[in-house]
């Protein structure tokens, strides 16, 4: 074989190798793509499904909680309204003497009532989308200060606007909860929740001078509760940050876009 066909036969082979390589590398890249957009699709539809599943549990949670809304005010309320008519019809039939303890029984009655029905209208998602968020919390923290709960107080930047309905309600159950548990486990003289509102976002601080906790430690009844505002709070956008140590307090920060 001459020189020259020699030559030619390893330029023709070098083209050829040099074609399959770069067949091969395109082909490895569009691999790569497609895996890596299969895989960002996958990570998009879990996060849709998750969404959906989180979306659906919060749509029963609310359900239910009108239920028992309409249950206490329609029903326990209306039991509790025959019974302060009945101690008054009873009353006027009594000796003098024994009236006046018929009366503070009816008028324990009647704060109970006044009570009950503040809790089901805190529970009824209707009354929140009616009254709005601020609306909603003031009514929170004065019945707590008028049942000498805690000492508690709300703080509102002047430029305050509304948010939309789903937005509130969720913000309303998130500070709910913390208020709850704050209320039922922290020991805390003192509540504060705080509302600045900025151009494109609402920050928003709860705080209590309790007892405080391990933030760390899931498998307390906080860790469930603070799994719940993270979830909630995934769903309107906003992030959601709990700190606390023991016997310094805990701090509850939100983060709500606009």
């Amino acid at each position: 074989m001459e020189q020259t066909e020699i030559q030619l036969l390893v330029f023709v082979t070098t083209i050829i190798v040099l074609i399959l390589a770069i067949t091969l590398i395109v082909f490895f890249f569009y691999f790569q793509q497609k895996k890596t957009a299969y895989l960002i699709k996958q990570r998009e539809t879990q996060k849709r499904f998750q969404e959906e599943i989180n979306k659906s549990r919060l749509e029963i949670q609310e359900q239910a909680l009108q239920n028992i809304s309409w249950e206490i005010h329609d029903n326990v309320g209306q039991l509790l309204s025959t019974a302060k008519m009945q101690l008054n019809m009873v009353q006027f039939s009594l000796p003098e003497e024994n009236q006046e303890g018929i009366q503070e029984t009816g008028d324990l009655i009647g704060k109970s009532l006044q009570e009950l029905r503040g809790l089901a209208k805190s529970l009824n998602p209707e009354t929140i989308k009616n009254k709005g968020l601020l609306t909603s919390i003031t009514q929170e923290i004065e019945r707590f200060n008028r049942l000498n709960f805690i000492n508690a107080s709300i703080e509102v930047s002047e430029d305050y606007y509304d948010l939309n309905n789903e937005k509130e309600i969720i913000l309303f159950r998130i500070l709910q909860e913390f208020c709850n548990n704050t209320l039922k486990y922290s020991k805390a003289k003192n509540l504060n929740i705080v509302f600045n509102y900025y151009k494109d976002n609402v920050f928003i601080v709860a705080e209590d001078d309790g007892v405080g906790f391990d933030v760390n430690d899931t498998s307390k009844h906080k860790g469930i509760g603070l799994t719940n505002m993270k979830n909630r709070g995934e769903l309107i956008g906003a992030t959601i940050e709990l700190k606390s140590d023991i016997n310094s307090g805990t701090k509850l920060y939100i983060n709500c876009p606009k």
